[in-house]
């Protein structure tokens, strides 16, 4: 099929596949916000030690201000991924670019450090998605003429990973308190993000 579309209309319908991939990821982060809030209640009824305890609380206390600002600017960060680098170059300096020096632009370990958070949870989702992340891969590099997706592309895992995890530091969220949820987290990821590939393979293939 891709054969028969002219230039413009194959890359019309990458764009297209991208902007339904990322509504469906939109939808799954206000299921993982609801996922989260249930796994930090839940800890609050747990036992600890006593500073275990206090941080605990003081994370399900403060994901109550910060739960709109981590998925606003989560979905906000997906959207300006859509952009060519150059386009977001133009526009304003871009805090969460993944060009360049192939890290983010924030400085020292805290870049570091978000990098291997992600890492850990992209592994363990590809691993339970890989058969249909490869085949929508396959599809739209032949849709774009191109050997690979770009290095900002939000069809990537670790891109919509990354992102994610950035800006729950970023809203105000301690890093530490991330270790509490990434297991809940996951398992939704896995579940969600494994139907949102299939149904952007479907499209294509219809």
């Amino acid at each position: 099929m891709a054969t028969q579309l002219s230039y413009m209309q194959r890359m019309q319908l990458a764009e297209k596949v991208r902007q339904r991939f990322l509504g469906d990821a939109e939808k799954i982060l206000f299921e993982i916000g609801g996922v989260v809030q249930d796994r930090l209640t839940t800890l609050l009824n747990e036992r600890g030690t006593t500073r275990d305890m206090q941080n605990r609380r003081d994370a399900w206390m403060l994901f109550q201000k910060q739960r709109g600002p981590w998925i606003d600017g989560t979905m906000k960060t997906w959207q300006e991924s859509l952009k060519s680098p150059a386009t977001r170059k133009s526009e304003k300096k871009d805090p969460l670019s993944l060009e360049g020096d192939g890290g983010l632009s924030l400085v020292g370990t805290d870049a570091v450090e978000d990098k291997i958070l992600a890492s850990r949870l992209v592994l363990a989702v590809v691993e339970k998605m890989s058969g249909e992340l490869d085949d929508l891969r396959v599809r739209v590099k032949t849709l774009e003429n191109r050997d690979e997706l770009e290095g900002h592309d939000i069809l990537r895992p670790e891109v919509l990973i990354l992102l994610m995890i950035e800006q729950w530091t970023t809203s105000g969220m301690p890093r530490d308190s991330w270790a509490m949820v990434t297991d809940a987290v996951k398992k939704s990821l896995i579940d969600k993000l494994k139907a949102a590939y299939a149904s952007a393979n479907e499209f294509l293939i219809q």
